[in-house]
């Protein structure tokens, strides 16, 4: 069992992410922005962050570079409708683990963070 902080804009997407995860076992954080998930991170002490990409405010690169100053061991992985080389690149250099593209299935979801972890 892991502690997981899911960060996107969409609470139907936390809600689908957080559904398959706690029926894993998993403790499950929500957060709606990048602040939100900077100001849960040390309540939160996750595991494993699930991220957006593309939310308002802060975008997924710049949350990224801040987890993982905070919590440099962080595993981090961004589910995003689409993604680019060149931003998966600078994703992985930012501290990216992993990627999912939307939609996801729970059961990959669910290996994936296994994996990792």
């Amino acid at each position: 069992m892991a502690k997981i902080l899911i960060v996107d804009d969409s609470s139907y997407a936390r809600t689908l992410l957080k559904r398959a995860l706690e029926k894993a076992g998993h403790v499950v954080c929500e957060a709606s922005s990048g602040m939100d998930a900077l100001e849960q991170l040390p309540t939160c002490q996750p595991d494993l962050v699930t991220m957006d990409l593309l939310m308002p405010g802060m975008e997924g690169l710049e949350l990224i570079g801040h987890l993982k100053a905070m919590q440099p061991l962080l595993k981090v992985i961004v589910i995003t409708a689409d993604i680019q080389d060149e931003t998966r690149k600078e994703l992985i250099q930012a501290g990216a683990d992993a990627f999912l593209n939307k939609p996801i299935s729970p059961d990959v979801l669910v290996n994936l963070v296994s994996s990792l972890l």
